[in-house]
This record gives structure tokens, sequence and C-alpha cells, in this order.
């Protein structure tokens, strides 16, 4: 059987790409380009797994097969967009899309699991990104508006066929009958997407299944009963993409292919020009917000966050301004997890900031500066004596080749990664 071919995205901007790169070659990992997507890349060589390279603890890389990236390249919302995605766990497509709208865009992940929801908030965390909030409700019940969507992301719970050289049993656990709960809750999704997405704007609705069922017969109820418009997709280079189904042209489908990708199904959706229905207020309730200078003090620069700190029940979030503006005040969501306030009131902010602030920074480089990193996350702290004198409890900005990674904490002439 052929070895998979393992897959990640990079996750940072284009002009840190190649230092991303530079960073996983030091340590002895290979890969090629991918052409469908720009920051996609493909291992040619794993000396030790990817989840524990340097790359991906510090959250600049995602592990995700690329069939997996096409449903939000499908949907491809334009900087600066405001996009949902209603069943957001684990938070592959998730980052992917706050990629794509860019730090003045805004991405609401709901994941309606708690389990499945402590996963997607961990990932955003990794990965920094500050234009993600969360909420936690039915995807089939969401307290919002109609019609206050242009962009929608539907990725639902699904039987799993097309991940079967992964899963061997897949298609023995999910067959005959014990699919139909899944199809009528793919249904119920489908129905409410419709109902959240404004006139004109655009659903993307994906599947790593390669069940008719679950995907053509869902396309065919969306276009008769619910009267969306679907939009044929278009070409996708590095794919060997399936016939359609009659009925159902322009859509991508993928059959499993040893060693290449899972099969995978996206179609996109749209909904026909019309009046807007009035929306419900939008704000949020009442909250404390960590004063600018506080955050200065600790060698955080406030404007370069998408909108204020606010404290709730002694954790500190981002509250993106154009999440303020968006949603309904009772809509209970949480943005960028930034760290604690301890009970004398000292705030605790997490190592995973990368914004530049008047703090100290340390600027490290070549495969030296990568093992001081190795043993900074390994837990073992390291000499920072070229550094300025600072009081103890100080953070200082880590930046490998200029790249910026994190903030380690500085005790006198040691430097300690704390992620508590």
């Amino acid at each position: 059987m052929p070895t998979f071919r393992r897959s990640f995205r990079l996750v940072c901007s284009p002009a840190d790409e190649p230092i991303v790169e530079a960073m996983l070659r030091a340590q002895g990992y290979a890969f090629e380009a991918d052409p469908f997507f720009a920051p996609a890349r493909r291992l040619t060589a794993e000396p030790m797994p990817l989840g524990s390279s340097l790359a991906a603890f510090f959250g600049l890389l995602y592990i995700q097969d690329r069939a997996s990236m096409l449903p939000p390249l499908a949907l491809n919302p334009e900087p600066g967009a405001a996009v949902l995605d209603m069943c957001a766990s684990p938070g592959s497509k998730t980052g992917q899309l706050a990629g794509l709208v860019g730090a003045q865009g805004l991405v609401l992940g709901n994941e309606p699991s708690p389990p499945r929801l402590s996963t997607l908030r961990r990932n955003l965390a990794v990965s920094g990104l500050a234009n993600v909030i969360t909420c936690c409700y039915p995807g089939e019940e969401l307290p919002m508006a109609s019609a206050s969507w242009d962009f929608i992301q539907l990725d639902p719970p699904c039987s799993g066929w097309g991940t079967v050289e992964r899963h061997p049993k897949v298609r023995d656990i999910w067959k005959d009958d014990k699919t139909t709960p899944l199809i009528r809750l793919q249904r119920a999704l489908l129905t409410e997407a419709e109902r959240l997405l404004r006139p004109g704007g655009s659903l993307v609705y994906s599947t790593c299944t390669t069940n008719d069922e679950e995907n053509e017969a869902h396309i065919r109820f969306a276009r008769d009963e619910l009267g969306l418009l679907p939009e044929a997709l278009p070409d996708l280079p590095g794919f060997t993409l399936e016939a359609p189904r009659q009925g159902c042209e322009g859509v991508w489908r993928l059959e499993p292919r040893p060693g290449d990708t899972q099969g995978f199904f996206v179609a996109r959706l749209r909904k026909a020009p019309g009046r807007t229905a009035p929306g419900t207020p939008t704000g949020c309730p009442h909250y404390e917000t960590v004063p600018d200078a506080r955050l200065l003090a600790e060698g955080v620069d406030p404007a370069l966050l998408p909108g204020p700190v606010g404290v709730f029940n002694g954790n500190l979030h981002v509250l993106p301004r154009s999440g303020l503006g968006l949603l309904p005040a009772g809509l209970r969501w949480q943005g960028l997890y930034m760290g604690k306030v301890a009970r004398n009131g000292d705030l605790h902010l997490s190592p995973r900031l990368r914004q530049d602030g008047p703090g100290p920074t340390l600027d490290l480089e070549g495969k030296q500066g990568l093992s001081t990193l190795a043993a900074l996350v390994q837990g073992r702290s390291v000499t920072a004596a070229e550094l300025p004198p600072a009081r103890g409890g100080t953070h200082v900005l880590l930046r490998w080749n200029g790249l910026k990674l994190g903030r380690a904490t500085l005790k006198k002439t040691r430097l300690l990664w704390a992620e508590r």
C-alpha cells in the first residue's frame, strides 16, 4: 500500500513563509509546494512527526489533508469579510478562513459539542488567530438574525467514507440506515444556513464522505426546496475529480486515492438577490476591559490588537470590534485567549502572544537559535544574559531570524516558557 503523503499549510504571512520553511528544513523536514493553494505543502521527508516540530509548536503550520483545504477556497471570501463556520471543530477550515479574510475580517466558529469546542479554541490559541471568535450552539438553531451573513461554511458531521485509507472500517460502521440520523441533521443544518444567508450571499456545503445521500441529494434539496442556486466551481489543479452526478454539475467530488488524498465533496450555493430582512440589535453585554496602559506595561501594544481585551471570570480575551458590531447582544461568544488575571490583580498574559510592544526582545538565529528554542519548549530554562536588566516576570518577545514566535518569561537572567 502506498505511503500516505502528509499535507500541511503554513500559518503566517506570505512574507514570513520562507522563514518558516527554513525552520522546518533546519530540523530535517523536506516538502514541496502544492499548486492548488499557495500556503499548502506536501511532505517528502519527515525525520520525526511533523506535529513535534518547532514550527508546529509555535502555531506556524497546521497539519491538514489537502482535500480538507478545498471548502474555504470554494467559498473564497474577500479580505475583510465576515464568515460563519457552522460546525467548526477542530478548526482546520476555521483557521484557513481566518487567513483568507485577513486581520480586518472576522470568522465566527460555532461548535455544538463542548469537548470539541475546547479542541477548537486550543488550536486557534496556538495559531494566535485574533480575528476568530467562537460560540457553542446547536448548528440547526443558531440565535442569530435571519439574512445576517454574506459567507457561510457548512461542513457538517458525516459518515466519513472518504477517510477509508486511514479508517478502514468506516464504511462498516456507517452503513445502511445508520446514516439516517446524519442525513436528517445535515438537512436541518442546510435549512438553517439558508435562513442565515443574506440575499446574494454564498454558502459552501462540504463533507469528507462519498455517500450520494449525504452529498448530491442535499444539493438537490437546497435547490428545489430551499431555493438556493448551485454555482459551478472552477477547475482544480493538482486533483483528479470524479465525474459529476446528473443535475449536480460544477461540484468538486473526489474519491479516496491511496497515498494521495482522502475522498471529499464540495459544492457552492448562492442565495438569490432580494430584499434583506430587518436584523436584530447588535452589541455585547457589559464587560470590563484591560486599560491600554496595563497592556503596554506587559509589553503588548494594544494598537496592534483587533479590539479591546475583556475580562471574563478572571480570563482575558480579545474582543474584535467587527464582532462587537455584528453579533446579537444575547449571543455568548469568546475571542482569542490572552491570559489570566491573578488574585492580586496582576496580568499573566499568554506566551502565545506575538504582538510587538515596548518590552525586551530576544533575537535568535540559525541552528543555535533553534537549540535554544527547543530547550525552552521542553521546559528547560536558558540563560538570557544578553538582555537588558528587567524585573522578574517580564515577558520577552522571542524571534527566530526575525520571525515573531511568542513571549518567554524573564526571571533575572533566566528565560522560561510557561503556558500557565
